[in-house]
């Protein structure tokens, strides 16, 4: 037989949970017998305890995003004065956009990346007319195996007072490479209802780029 066990207790409300009673205990339980009118309220606790305990409500601001993979098209990303602007961003919505960011490997690189079709070299058109990608990259002291997928991390995309925000942690490697590459995010984001306003890149805490619309 089970038993309702009250383990907290708030505002006058008690939460309770249920324990397997044998032997004793059930000759304890028919002393103290609930009634079916405390069972129902009892119920009609557990149904607020619940509620408490829950989880939170969940944020209205926040975007739903997934991350691409920077190995996933074989295209490579155009040269910036990095120098001048650590990191640039931008907002992709369209196959002329992604052409304009991203250059075709050549051939040679097309090998290395196993290019069997132009699947492979950039996303079709009809893949914008339900979503849009967000890019921050940095060129960076070439990572090792361990650092390569710790660089960019995504945090959360959210759309509030009209602005798209995207948070995200960098971490510089630290491995004792001699030479430079161009590193990325690539998030991928719903085009429904994202369309307007500026959208803000924020690392590390701070905000590293705006784009307006």
């Amino acid at each position: 037989m089970q038993i309702f066990r009250k383990t907290w207790r708030s505002g006058g409300i008690a939460c309770f949970n249920i324990t397997e009673i044998t032997g004793q205990g059930m000759n304890k339980i028919i002393e103290t017998t609930m009634t079916y009118g405390a069972l129902v309220a009892a119920g009609a606790v557990l149904s607020g305890c619940s509620m408490l305990f829950g989880e939170k409500a969940e944020d209205a601001n926040l975007v739903p995003f997934s991350t691409i993979s920077s190995g996933a098209y074989s295209g490579s990303l155009k040269n910036w004065d990095d120098k001048a602007q650590p990191v640039m961003c931008a907002l992709i919505r369209s196959q002329s956009e992604w052409s304009y960011w991203f250059q075709p490997a050549d051939n040679a690189n097309a090998k290395h990346k196993f290019v069997h079709s132009e699947d492979a070299m950039a996303p079709k058109a009809q893949y914008f007319e339900s979503r849009q990608l967000l890019l921050a990259t940095r060129v960076i002291q070439a990572p090792d195996s361990v650092e390569r997928d710790q660089i960019f991390t995504p945090e959360k995309v959210t759309m509030k007072n009209g602005v798209l925000q995207l948070n995200y942690r960098f971490n510089q490697p630290l491995s004792d490479a001699t030479y430079k590459v161009k590193d990325f995010l690539l998030v991928e984001i719903p085009k429904e209802r994202y369309t307007t306003g500026p959208v803000q890149f924020i690392e590390n805490g701070r905000k590293v780029c705006e784009i307006g619309r």
